[in-house]
């Protein structure tokens, strides 16, 4: 099933039902990714998971309209994340290799001694750009890079419009280009 398809099932009495073992199946790697790069901690981001499920489960029964697991799940971690990284006040972000194809999308061969340490300086550069980025923005960009939800799922993730979404998305690819020709990375 793609991202934002519907996972209902109609029983007989006309009420739809959402079977947990698919919404599990289909969106832990997901949900576990994104606390991962929230977070920047295999283990934390484990338990937000879990806790993410365990909220989805306890939810189901008392949901009455249809569903688009995909961002409800999203938006239940992404949360969970929040609240721990303002318990501990402190933000880290793991390295975001997947965006720095929007800087160099050219392939070279591998065996090019050059294009790997210009790539490597690349990606340490992004690295250091998403850093410098507000948690919101780069909430926004790991959404649409790399779980691939449209403008519509994040901003039911975040608790915004469409537009809205489609606005943050540009003014964080926005910062993100600042950040990273301000830290001395060639724009493309």
């Amino acid at each position: 099933m793609a991202i934002g398809e519907s996972l209902i099932v109609k029983q007989a009495d006309g009420r739809a039902e959402i079977t947990f073992d698919q919404l599990f199946r289909e969106y832990q790697q997901g949900v576990y990714h994104c606390a991962y790069r929230m977070l920047g901690d295999s283990e934390e981001a484990a338990d937000v998971a879990q806790d993410t499920f365990i909220r989805a489960f306890r939810a189901l029964p008392s949901l009455q309209r249809e569903l688009r697991p995909g961002p409800w799940l999203y938006r239940i971690a992404t949360n969970l994340c929040l609240d721990r990284l303002r318990r501990r006040k402190l933000i880290r972000w793991e390295p975001w290799d997947a965006f720095s194809s929007v800087f160099h999308p050219r392939q070279v061969a591998r065996d090019d001694p050059e294009h790997e340490v210009v790539h490597r300086e690349s990606r340490e550069l992004l690295r250091a750009a998403l850093d410098r980025l507000p948690p919101r923005h780069r909430q926004a960009l790991f959404l649409r890079e790399e779980q691939g939800l449209s403008c519509e799922e994040i901003g039911e993730v975040l608790g915004i419009s469409r537009q809205a979404a489609k606005s943050l998305l540009f003014r964080a690819r926005e910062e993100l280009r600042e950040q990273y020709t301000a830290l001395g990375g060639e724009p493309e």
